[in-house]
Formats: C-alpha cells, sequence, structure tokens
C-alpha cells in the first residue's frame, strides 16, 4: 500500500510540474477607438478603421513569442477584408519578437528582444503611395519603410504597447488574468526614481 501511495503522490507531482510548465497564451485587443491618437500613423489608422490584436505566449522554456497584429484584426484575432466604396480593404501590419521573460504570479517581464521579424502589407494604401509595404528580420538589418525617404527602426516598436516607434532599450512589464488576456502596466518614469 506504501508503494501505491508513493507512486500515487509522484504521479500527482510530476502532473503538476507538467501543467506549471505549459505554455500561456494571452491577449490583448484595442478596438478602433482605443487607438485614436496615440499611435504613429494615426490618420491612416482612424481613418481606416484598423484594430490591433497583442498575443503574447509564455514558454515554459522561459521565452516568449510577443505578437502585435494592426489591420482589420477581429477579436478572434483573424484579419478580414473590407468591403468600402474604394473596393476590397485588408491591411495586416505584424510584428513577431521573440526574447525571454521573467514572472512573478501574475507579473510578466519581457526582456529586451532577442528578434523581431515583422512584415507591413498597407494594402490600398500602398498602391496609392501614402504608405509603403515593407517586411524583413531586425537582426539581419532590416529596416520599417512608411514613407518615401522614411524608415524605421523595427526594434523600436517593441516598447510600446500599441503601432509606436518608441525604443526598446527597456523591458516591457504587464500582468496576466486568468481570463487569458493581459495589460500593461505602466511604465516608471524617471521622476519616480
Amino acid at each position: 500500500m506504501k508503494k501505491f501511495a508513493a507512486l500515487l503522490i509522484a504521479l500527482v507531482l510530476s502532473l503538476t510540474c507538467v501543467s506549471a510548465l505549459a505554455e500561456a497564451t494571452y491577449t490583448h485587443y484595442y478596438a478602433t477607438e482605443d487607438l485614436a491618437g496615440i499611435t504613429d500613423l494615426n490618420g491612416f489608422i482612424a481613418g481606416s478603421g484598423m484594430t490591433e490584436m497583442n498575443t503574447l505566449v509564455l514558454k515554459d522554456d522561459g521565452t516568449y513569442e510577443y505578437t502585435k497584429l494592426l489591420g482589420t484584426v477581429l477579436e478572434n484575432g483573424e484579419v478580414e477584408e473590407r468591403e468600402t466604396e474604394n473596393g476590397a480593404m485588408r491591411y495586416e501590419v505584424r510584428y513577431v519578437y521573440t526574447g525571454t521573460y521573467t514572472q512573478d504570479g501574475d507579473q510578466v517581464t519581457l526582456n529586451i528582444p532577442d528578434e523581431c521579424v515583422f512584415s507591413e502589407d498597407w494594402g490600398v494604401l500602398d498602391s496609392l503611395g501614402y504608405l509603403k509595404s515593407s517586411s524583413g528580420v531586425a537582426s539581419n538589418g532590416d529596416r520599417v519603410t512608411n514613407y518615401e525617404g522614411t524608415d524605421y527602426d523595427p526594434w523600436d516598436n517593441f516598447g510600446t504597447p500599441v503601432y509606436k516607434f518608441g525604443g526598446h532599450d527597456a523591458p516591457v512589464s504587464i500582468t496576466v488574468n486568468a481570463d487569458g488576456t493581459f495589460t500593461y502596466n505602466a511604465a516608471a518614469s524617471s521622476d519616480d526614481d
């Protein structure tokens, strides 16, 4: 009987460890009105009715995959094509950051990323000459090209919750929620020191 009890305890402990190591996925959704006035390219984003879905996958090996997806994104994460008076419009701007994280309960810190793979497809805004679509890998030195003569470092979209090139020299602090969503924690300013 003791052997059976020891085996049962070992099984429960191993299942507990496995479930503690399981990957977890969290999302944060921005409706068009949530993005108004707080993003780069605000006029194009608001005027086109774009939304943003940020997805965070915390992997059991201590790494993360953090995706920012801007476009006509539904709350389930799918990008849809929208019919307008000017025809069908579809936008898909995707940034995928990978790196390591630390976690203390529901508090997670995404360390500065090791890599960023990006793809900006501005659809009709590109074909009309307002914006340029581009894609690449940050570690290869690829740059985001939005306007004629204007480009951005893709790493710099990491440090802000929405599509905004604000830097990547600090970790991102978030709170994960039991319902599968996450929220961004306010960054401490130099006045808080």
